[in-house]
């Protein structure tokens, strides 16, 4: 994807979640087994969260994300995961470690973090690999909040983001 694709889709814009759009003739979701479907779970999660009240300013104004350069590692990142594809180079508790060091992380930041997560896949996707990335999500946040902050995190059962009750992300 050009970098400038990558930039427009971030555009913070409060529009629907892509749920309808992915959905079958019949209503059923599908699963997460291409890339594009990672790459629109991917965009759809962060163009949620940079509105968040909370975790938006993270983004925004702590870890200064260049979006054009994050979107294409995260989906990289998934497709391995998800997919098995080889293509993701990274180190994500270097770059988390970089923005904790600024900006201390709490449970409350990955309590939201994993909801929006949560919220995203299950408005849109379902089956074997939609869990598999909110298990694997869940394990990520452990491990990050076990090394960062040295807190014990687990995801709490039933808890829901603000785009999931209804509740406007900005007010």
């Amino acid at each position: 994807m050009a970098a400038e694709e990558t930039v427009a889709l971030m555009a913070p814009t409060r529009q629907p979640m892509m749920a309808d759009a992915q959905r079958t003739p019949t209503g059923v979701r599908p699963d997460l087994t291409s890339r594009k479907h990672i790459h629109d779970l991917v965009v759809g999660f962060y163009r949620e969260l940079i509105m968040d009240e909370v975790l938006g300013q993270i983004f925004e104004e702590v870890a200064e994300v260049d979006w054009s350069k994050h979107i294409p590692l995260l989906i990289d990142y998934w497709c391995r995961v998800l997919l098995g594809h080889q293509t993701y180079q990274g180190a994500i508790l270097v770059a988390h470690r970089h923005v904790h060091d600024q900006q201390a992380f709490t449970a409350d930041h990955f309590d939201r973090w994993y909801s929006f997560w949560v919220a995203t896949i299950d408005q849109t996707w379902a089956g074997p690999l939609a869990e598999k990335a909110k298990s694997h999500a869940a394990k990520v946040g452990g491990s990050l909040a076990r090394q960062l902050p040295r807190i014990a995190w687990e995801p709490t059962q039933g808890a829901t983001c603000p785009i999931a009750r209804g509740v406007p992300v900005n007010g």
